[in-house]
């Protein structure tokens, strides 16, 4: 099961920075662009997406972010209980520096900001909640 959800995670997250790398240009009506950047970040998303298609992106990588944080809590939970049921095992370095790898990631899944304006109301990831959407009025 964990290998599954693994690679359920993997290809969740290669789908939403594929699809936020290639449709982020579209939205800010600009050419698409072909490269994609090695380490994409979602803070530079092409000058925030506006309108209903923003609103989307906007609602979309919260759920994304949200899913991925939840199978990463999950597996840290999982090796630190392989930990300590097991200590002396062969498997526990590999053990620890994994659970330091998903905390790692863990941490980035906070920086995750973006936002959106539709119909005088303002929707928001609000940085460090995991993927949480805020809503607001515009300010500008």
């Amino acid at each position: 099961m964990n290998a599954i959800a693994t690679k359920f995670k993997v290809g969740a997250a290669a789908v939403a920075v594929a699809g936020a790398a290639t449709l982020a240009p579209i939205a800010a009506n600009a050419a698409p662009a072909v490269q994609l950047p090695a380490a994409p970040v979602m803070s530079d998303l092409a000058q925030q997406p506006q309108g209903l298609f923003g609103v989307f992106v906007v609602q979309f990588t919260g759920a994304v972010t949200r899913t991925s944080t939840y199978w990463t809590r999950l597996t840290i939970l999982n090796y630190e209980s392989l930990l300590e049921a097991n200590p002396d095992s062969i498997f526990a370095p590999f053990w620890e520096a994994r659970v330091d790898r998903l905390n790692a990631q863990l941490a980035s899944y906070g920086e995750v900001e973006l936002s959106s304006c539709f119909g005088g109301r303002s929707y928001s990831i609000v940085a460090g909640s995991y993927g949480g959407v805020t809503t607001g009025t515009c300010t500008s």
